[in-house]
């Protein structure tokens, strides 16, 4: 029987998981199906907005993002911003994303998971070509709840942080509808 059990582990179970072929990207399900708001100011004072909705790709391979921020300096205009995509690369054995803007800048980088915290890594150039090593963290506080920091760390402490505010998720009436419909047993009919 103790072969039998090594057996089924051994060979059924990692093939199991590798048909779930997201398994990697699953600290963004907490994320999915809805949009996630955030109002603050930046360290500067410049007011930041954004409005971020997650899903699973069709294929569930990776995630989708669309941002929805402000579009100009004057912090009139708000609408889409940017697309993202996030994916596990079996190269590095890690989590990629990235980001395409309205105005053809793209940002990519590498996503560190620690417990419910997802933290963004990359590099922005300056006009000067030097470059800054930025984290964005999505710090989980409660499911409905992330901290949002951006800044810059070193051995995983804040060094500087430009923007600290909050994610709220925002179902709408539909999406929070069509979650109960889902969660209802099939035994109970509703007319």
């Amino acid at each position: 029987m103790k072969n039998l059990t090594f057996l089924f582990a051994f060979l059924v179970l990692p093939f199991s998981i590798l048909a779930q072929g997201n398994i990697m990207l699953m600290p963004f399900e907490a994320l999915m199906n809805a949009e996630w708001k955030a109002e603050g100011k930046w360290k500067d004072g410049k007011p930041f907005k954004q409005e971020v909705s997650f899903s699973w790709s069709t294929d569930q391979e990776s995630v989708t993002t669309v941002t929805h921020s402000y579009l100009d300096t004057t912090f009139s205009s708000f609408g889409k911003f940017s697309d993202g995509v996030i994916t596990w690369d079996t190269i590095t054995n890690s989590i990629k994303f990235e980001v395409k803007d309205i105005y053809g800048n793209v940002i990519d980088g590498s996503v560190r998971t620690k417990v419910k915290t997802i933290m963004y890594e990359y590099a922005i150039e300056n006009e000067l070509g030097m470059k800054t090593y930025m984290t964005d963290a999505l710090i989980w506080i409660k499911p409905d709840k992330y901290m949002f920091k951006v800044g810059t760390m070193k051995d995983d402490e804040w060094v500087e942080v430009y923007l600290e505010t909050y994610f709220l998720r925002n179902q709408g009436l539909i999406r929070f509808l069509i979650q109960i419909f889902k969660e209802v047993p099939s035994s109970i009919s509703i007319q």
